[in-house]
């Protein structure tokens, strides 16, 4: 007897895992083979059921998930044993020649089957993935061993190129049409005043936040798909679209910043450092889940640690430059606030540094010096929706939901700050966590595909661009608004507390160094010491009085 599992409790992620342990499977494009999904069977079969007969026609392959089965030929008194992590039947998806062995279950034994039509099916629609198995074939026929990817890189692949083909609605359009149904209902109700949510400021706070959350998320997805769909149109390699996609995907955090400064340009400049030290603790943090070796290790990706390492030396640097000036101004009393040119000098350095940076990384890149399975795919090859419409409505998706949702985080900031009252550094910190979800986010959907390169890029750019990007974009508007209007209101001021938090960038990115730059790898012990040093610099970051 044969019982047939339902194969809708199987997400596409679990079957393509099971997938990438078949060698001829895994040495065909990931890309193509994702598309076998839904034809797979998870079966079951009693102990001592026949699973192939010996000259019968191929007409599928089994990988056997969990127990044990044995292989005869007829005419052989020998008997081979196969158990969990085996493939028998797979030449009859390369030939389809007649069964050279019969296979009987030992034990109850669950499979995952893969029948020939469907696999044929496959082949038949994608010209490349037929031209991949006829090399494949001849290489089998002639004793050439193949090449196999990397596992994690492969499963990836395959799962990226299932989203990029998919055509319906995403879930995170879902919830960003929420959001701006909220923010239009905002934006209604403070023209015809039709509900009084002055009179009920915690909540009309509280749903702000949670609509400016909604539509920044669905912000970030657009501008990513967007410049994925734009790579695969104009075959840019997975380097130069993750990067630009990687830069885009913080706009909306420039939209926030510029509606904060508008609001309390105090709480622009803090949100913006309150960011990093919370990217800090989840580098510090994502680094316990980071597959280790025997040793205990994990090894940095190249560009990581050397470009990347020279990157949190100026951070160093500067952080202790002007937190030493600005306590030094407030000790002495010469200066009360930095502003206008001060500020616009300071931002545009730190940006020059990052635009070199990148370079740097363009470089390093090109000369082949950074680890393969650390770049994402190039998005020519996933299947994208590569026609202007659909590349046009990511971009407007992205544009719209930048604006209307720093738009509602700016009046979040307003109502917490002028009629709640709350702290400056609370109100920015809160800013700053959330701000960070849709980073989260994007770092363990990476994670959970097995990139793991990418996700620890993505949480270690979560710093670099914040101190060398975000940061200096809010001191350059700020200071541009001071020198345009006059206004004593567009500036920092220079107190204790600005000066710490200053003073603190220093010892946070000089941990990162020389964790990341000793070894080129990181441990747990390295990972408990960065976690405790960044939430004692939030501790004291946010008790510190304002």
């Amino acid at each position: 007897m044969i019982a047939e599992v339902g194969r809708q409790t199987h997400d596409p992620e679990d079957i393509l895992t099971r997938l990438s342990h078949i060698e001829i499977l895994r040495a065909l494009p990931p890309e193509e083979i994702q598309a076998l999904v839904p034809f797979v069977e998870h079966m079951v079969f009693p102990a001592g059921a026949p699973i192939i007969e010996q000259g019968a026609s191929g007409d599928a392959m089994y990988f056997i998930e969990s127990g044990a089965a044995a292989v005869r030929r007829n005419g052989s008194s020998e008997t081979w044993h196969v158990k969990e992590g085996s493939v028998v039947g797979e030449m009859a998806l390369l030939t389809g020649e007649v069964r050279s062995a019969s296979v009987k279950a030992e034990t109850e034994l669950s499979v995952w089957r893969i029948s020939k039509t469907a696999f044929d099916k496959i082949v038949a629609e994608s010209p490349n993935l037929k031209d991949e198995l006829d090399e494949l074939v001849k290489q089998r026929l002639k004793g050439i061993a193949i090449a196999l990817p990397n596992q994690n890189v492969w499963v990836s692949t395959a799962l990226r190129a299932l989203e990029a083909r998919y055509r319906g609605l995403y879930t995170w359009q879902g919830f960003m049409g929420i959001g701006l149904a909220m923010w239009l209902f905002l934006f209604i109700n403070n023209v015809y005043n039709l509900v009084a949510l002055t009179d009920y400021e915690w909540i009309n706070a509280g749903f702000q936040l949670l609509c400016g959350l909604l539509i920044l998320q669905g912000s970030c997805e657009g501008f990513v798909i967007g410049v994925e769909r734009m790579g695969a149109k104009f075959k840019w390699d997975g380097f130069i679209s993750g990067t630009i996609g990687s830069l885009l995907s913080t706009l909306p955090e420039f939209v926030v910043i510029g509606f904060l400064v508008w609001v309390e340009p105090l709480a622009a400049f803090i949100t913006s450092i309150a960011t990093i030290f919370n990217n800090a603790l989840a580098f510090s943090i994502y680094s316990f889940f980071l597959p280790k070796d025997r040793q205990g290790c994990y090894t940095m990706p190249r560009s990581l640690t050397k470009a990347g390492g020279e990157l949190m030396i100026a951070g160093c640097a500067i952080a202790l430059i002007v937190g030493t000036v600005m306590l030094v101004a407030k000790s002495e009393n010469v200066r009360t606030q930095m502003q206008g040119f001060d500020l616009i000098i300071i931002g545009l350095v730190l940006m020059v540094i990052y635009a070199y940076y990148i370079l740097v990384l363009i470089r390093y890149y090109a000369e082949g010096k950074d680890d393969v399975d650390s770049m994402p795919p190039d998005p020519e090859r996933l299947g994208h929706d590569t026609s202007w419409k659909g590349i046009v409505l990511m971009f407007v998706l992205g544009t719209v939901g930048a604006y209307c949702g720093g738009e509602v985080i700016g009046g979040f900031a307003e109502t917490a700050l002028k009629d709640l009252g709350l702290p400056t550094v609370l109100t920015s910190g809160a800013l700053a966590f959330f701000a960070g979800i849709s980073e989260y986010i994007i770092v363990y959907k990476s994670h959970r595909r097995g990139e793991l390169g990418i996700a620890l890029s993505n949480v270690f750019g979560g710093l670099t661009q914040v101190m060398f990007l975000l940061l200096p974009f809010g001191l350059l508007v700020i200071g541009i608004m001071g020198v345009l209007t006059g206004n004593p209101v567009f500036a920092i001021p220079i107190n204790l507390a600005t000066s710490l938090l200053m003073l603190l960038l220093f010892p946070l990115f000089y941990t990162l160094h020389q964790y990341v730059q000793q070894e080129k790898n990181l441990n747990n012990l390295d990972a408990a010491a960065m976690t405790g040093i960044y939430i004692l610099l939030l501790y004291f970051l946010f008790t510190f009085p304002n």
